[in-house]
């Protein structure tokens, strides 16, 4: 047997390898001394990620539920609110077209732009609440739609502990 095939054979019955990449020794960290692994700071695969958090706030959840339960006016039940009801939401109605204005002075506009020739009578544009009532819409898109203040609610304000003072002595006139 010749020297270099004994080291041959010597290299092949070798308890291990010498170690490839010594991670631990390189950047100093002592319980790192085998050097096959990298230590934890650079395996990538036990890294903690950045995942989202599981939890929801309870903003979140209150927001949620609220969206939820509260009717928004949607759907057949609101239809005839975002029409405006029979009046509409426009107040005003131009007597030559029939154009609607909110407002007097976007009626005048209105009349200058499309009927310049004739002149601006503030009279003959009609009410259409006043017509309809004074109301156009109470439904449930509307918000002065809302129910009647509790009696809690009204003993917080001036004004409302005058109106329970009021419904008091309705109360009281009517037991007499």
């Amino acid at each position: 047997v010749t020297p270099v095939r004994a080291a041959r054979l010597a290299s092949l019955h070798s308890p291990a390898p010498p170690p490839r990449h010594n991670f631990g020794a390189r950047l100093g960290h002592a319980e790192s001394q085998r050097g096959d692994t990298p230590p934890a700071s650079l395996n990538t695969h036990t890294m903690g990620g950045k995942a989202k958090p599981t939890k929801h706030t309870a903003k979140e959840i209150a927001g949620k539920v609220a969206a939820a339960l509260t009717n928004k006016g949607g759907g057949k039940a609101g239809a005839e609110d975002r029409k405006g009801g029979s009046a509409g939401h426009a107040k005003f109605k131009c007597p030559t077209c029939g154009q609607a204005a909110p407002s007097l002075k976007s009626g005048e506009m209105h009349w200058d732009s499309k009927h310049g020739k004739l002149p601006f009578v503030p009279a003959d544009w009609s009410d259409m609440h006043a017509e309809n009532g004074g109301v156009t819409t109470t439904g449930v898109a509307v918000k002065g739609a809302k129910a009647p203040k509790t009696v809690h609610q009204l003993g917080k304000t001036d004004a409302g502990k005058a109106q329970l003072k009021e419904i008091a002595e309705g109360k009281m006139s009517q037991k007499f």
